[in-house]
């Protein structure tokens, strides 16, 4: 009760953490849906017309723009991440492809994420088709030119157009696919962003919620308390309730926000959404009781606060997703982080359209941590 009554005093902290998610979202949203098209940087050094087939096949595609360069500015525009990656198309790309051998096209790339792994099968399969296109056009060609007169290269490039659309809309193969709930089964960064500022801001005030320990031992409130007919155990639960109940609302109240104001989807299950925040909220809020434990006074919990938590959200993918790191080790590291699960387990509903049971998994896991926290953070805790 007393907690309660001091939530008019704190109400600043609650307010300010929520309006700080509500803003971020709002700035990075707009920026976001501005539209962003990874540049992709062509070095042709064939110079052909099969270079240039290539290259007309590529810019069919939307998801990229295409401008071409010279080698030393392509590998300093990818250096200074000014591109996504450079193809080049070397100098025998026409040559190997006559002769039916394997055509090599290098990329330039400073590290892998999931645009450039688009990228590079994309590639793959338009070289691919390219590489069929030309051999039977080529076949074509010589057969009809072999008794014959006929202009050589424009019947080339005849069977070669009429192969690409034969190809189109005459598929020897067809493969039809259904996809359910196609709205939330696919990567969305902006959905990524907003749940991962939410997690970040609302660690704020449940940390510094079950940290309010320490003013109460300041001002004496709490050794007032060991000597009540409270035990420790209620002391110490009345404390962690509290502390559960603010940051539960909060989440709610950012999920409900993002929902009606930011047209957030939330997925099928949003009982499996609130369960994950539930074992969110209860392993970071043990998680504020161990560093409550560890240090000695508020001041000293509000410097290693922002330390701890903001290491451990990079470190859990609050910033950007997981899957653009290639290191082991922090990726490893990941793991021990209640972010990284949270994380996993809200956009498997959010984002691929999962159920229920897909999140028990990653709730379990958070309720294993909190109550190693919530263990580990009562030893350090003093009762005096």
């Amino acid at each position: 009760m007393l907690r309660i009554m001091k939530l008019r005093n704190e109400w600043m902290l609650f307010l300010m953490m929520i309006a700080m998610t509500l803003v971020f979202s709002t700035v990075f949203g707009f920026t976001l849906s501005q539209g962003h098209s990874p540049k992709i940087l062509i070095v042709d050094k064939d110079k052909t017309e099969y270079s240039q087939i290539l290259i007309d096949e590529l810019s069919k595609d939307e998801i990229f723009e295409y401008e071409f360069a010279n080698y030393e500015d392509a590998v300093k525009m990818v250096d200074e991440n000014k591109a996504l990656s450079a193809v080049i198309i070397e100098d025998d790309f026409s040559e190997k492809i006559k002769n039916g051998k394997k055509t090599t096209l290098n990329i330039l790339k400073v590290k892998e994420n999931r645009e450039l792994m688009i990228f590079e099968n994309l590639l793959s399969k338009t070289t691919a088709k390219i590489a069929g296109n030309i051999n039977i056009a080529e076949i074509i060609t010589n057969y009809i030119t072999e008794n014959g007169s006929e202009d050589k290269i424009e019947i080339f490039n005849k069977a070669y157009t009429r192969m690409s659309k034969g190809l189109k809309y005459r598929r020897p193969l067809m493969i039809e696919k259904e996809i359910f709930n196609s709205s939330n089964n696919r990567y969305d960064n902006y959905k990524h962003l907003v749940i991962g500022l939410m997690l970040f801001f609302s660690m704020y005030t449940m940390v510094f919620g079950i940290g309010e320990i320490l003013n109460e031992r300041k001002y004496n409130t709490w050794q007032r308390q060991l000597v009540s007919p409270l035990s420790k155990f209620s002391i110490l639960l009345g404390n962690m309730v509290y502390t559960l109940i603010i940051g539960m609302v909060q989440i709610s109240i950012l999920i409900l926000f993002s929902k009606y104001i930011f047209r957030v989807e939330w997925g099928s299950s949003i009982g499996g959404i609130l369960l994950v925040a539930f074992g969110f909220t209860f392993s970071v809020t043990s998680l504020g009781l161990l560093l409550s434990g560890i240090v000695k006074t508020h001041g000293q919990l509000s410097a290693i606060t922002p330390v701890v938590l903001t290491s451990t959200s990079m470190l859990g993918g609050c910033m950007w997703p997981l899957e653009i790191v290639n290191s082991k080790i922090l990726l490893a590291l990941a793991n021990i982080t209640p972010q990284k699960w949270a994380i996993e387990g809200m956009e498997r509903i959010a984002m691929y359209g999962q159920g229920f049971e897909s999140v028990l998994f990653p709730t379990l896991v958070l309720f294993m941590m909190g109550i190693i926290f919530l263990g580990v953070g009562t030893k350090l805790v003093k009762f005096e």
